[in-house]
């Protein structure tokens, strides 16, 4: 099925599957490794984003979606999927549906999942443009917060040594996560784009997640992050507004259609894969795959195991976003070569 989209949708997409999940959490870890000194960390790595983003469109002509390869990436993103599935399960049982059976919210999200993933292309496309005022929302919610925080608390910096800033690198990188996507999402995206598009989708990105990890850290001290495990939504569930009793309920509601949006996209991108290889009757197949889907995820769903998952999650992505990439890419254009040097 023919997939065609402008550089915003494929920009707001990415954005979304990069953001969406993880950017309620990713604080908690990172502050805890490396205390004061995350903040400048994600500045520092942060500046990497465009670089590695400008290689992908670089090469992304280099990059080829062969069988191996597809299936390498498939399976990622449904271990992606799977994972996020049921850490949303979690959070949403904690803090909004704590009397309802987690099976019959995973069963309810793969429903979801299904139809959005079996529907025409341009579902998925648009989503990310239907959370956008959901998006905008938010951020001005968490804006309420700038006057109880507390400046003091983003210093002294320089605390942490080698080792320690070493082992910060591991959470640091749960940001960066589904940035490989742009290989796939590029070849359907019309035109060149330009590296002023670049710098600011990156620009965006980063100054998101900067303030996502800033305003707790400032909000908070450091001896609070070790019994804070989702410092946003204490963050909104602290503010008081006259039109609205609790906001953190209104910003769960938020997350979860922000996650379940994420985990649409990553259907979106695995039934691509499943028409670049040819693959027959795709929705049979996402069919049968919604059922250890559903088991995976009930069983995932659990605290101690959603932590050995989000632990494992950096060393995937040092695969997919950077050892594969670089492997395929550099053994396409070795071959090219040699085909354009034969007589």
């Amino acid at each position: 099925m023919k997939v065609r989209m402008a550089p915003v949708q494929m920009f707001l997409m990415l954005f979304i599957v990069q953001t969406g999940t993880v950017f309620i959490s990713f604080q908690t870890r990172m502050i805890e490794v490396l205390g004061r000194d995350a903040w400048w960390v994600l500045v520092a790595l942060g500046l990497l984003y465009f670089p590695h983003i400008w290689l992908f469109e670089r090469f992304h002509h280099s990059f080829s979606w062969t069988p191996v390869v597809s299936i390498l990436y498939g399976l990622y993103w449904f271990y992606t999927m799977v994972s996020f599935t049921s850490y949303t399960v979690y959070t949403l049982n904690v803090w909004a549906f704590p009397k309802t059976p987690l099976v019959v919210v995973i069963v309810m999200i793969t429903i979801l999942l299904y139809a959005a993933s079996v529907s025409k292309p341009s579902t998925a496309v648009n989503l990310g443009v239907i959370m956008m005022p959901l998006i905008i929302i938010f951020i001005v919610f968490l804006l309420f917060s700038v006057k109880s925080l507390v400046w003091t608390n983003l210093f002294p910096v320089g605390e942490s040594d080698l080792k320690t800033l070493l082992k910060g690198m591991g959470p640091s990188q749960m940001p960066f996560i589904g940035i490989e996507l742009y290989l796939l999402l590029r070849p359907f995206t019309k035109g060149k784009l330009t590296n002023r598009s670049l710098i600011v989708y990156s620009g965006l990105w980063h100054l998101f997640f900067l303030f996502m990890l800033v305003v707790p850290l400032a909000f908070f001290s450091l001896k609070e992050f070790e019994i804070v495990n989702h410092p946003i939504i204490y963050i909104l569930k602290s503010q008081y507004v006259t039109f609205v009793e609790r906001l953190d309920l209104i910003f769960i509601y938020i997350w979860m259609a922000w996650s379940i949006v994420t985990l649409c996209i990553y259907g979106f991108a695995i039934m691509r894969l499943m028409d670049l290889n040819h693959i027959k009757k795709p929705p049979r197949l996402a069919a049968f795959l919604c059922v250890p889907f559903v088991a995976i995820a009930l069983f995932l769903a659990v605290k101690e195991r959603i932590t050995i998952a989000a632990i494992l999650f950096p060393y995937f992505h040092l695969l997919f976003a950077f050892i594969l990439p670089l492997i395929v890419i550099f053994f396409n254009r070795r071959k090219q070569r040699k085909e354009e040097t034969r007589p």
